[in-house]
């Protein structure tokens, strides 16, 4: 009895080693799953707060493209006032170039002539070579 009573005893350690071993092992991973469960805490926050940064920058990103869809939309009545302007300077240019230059070059062209003319009449009447009787 007294080897089977070591036995007993020796198994009993064994057992009490292999149980301290693997409360100890638990009590590790139970440490790191906390740790982890805190990483992923952490991670979900600042998930949360990359998340509302976005949602800031978005807003802002918006007001941006609103307000530079308000100056596109700016420069395209600007745009189609300047293409009225146009369409009118290019009509009005028209009417010099078909009505108004043609008159102005006559009316230069006649008084040309009228000079001209008045001249050679002053000269014929004033120049005593040009008088017929003398």
């Amino acid at each position: 009895m007294g080897f089977q009573s070591g036995l007993l005893t020796g198994l009993y350690l064994v057992a009490i080693l292999v149980a301290g071993g693997l409360a100890w092992s638990v009590w590790k991973l139970i440490k790191t799953l906390e740790k982890l469960a805190n990483h992923v805490e952490a991670s979900f926050r600042l998930f949360e707060k990359t998340a509302e940064e976005i949602r800031v920058t978005n807003a802002a990103v918006r007001k941006i493209i609103s307000h530079a869809e308000k100056g596109v939309a700016n420069v395209e009545h600007v745009t189609e006032g300047v293409r009225k302007f146009r369409k009118t300077l290019d009509a009005a240019t028209g009417v010099l170039d078909f009505a108004v230059l043609p008159v102005l070059g006559s009316v230069a062209g006649v008084l040309a002539f009228s000079k001209t003319g008045m001249s050679h009449v002053v000269k014929r009447i004033f120049r005593k070579e040009g008088r017929h009787g003398k």
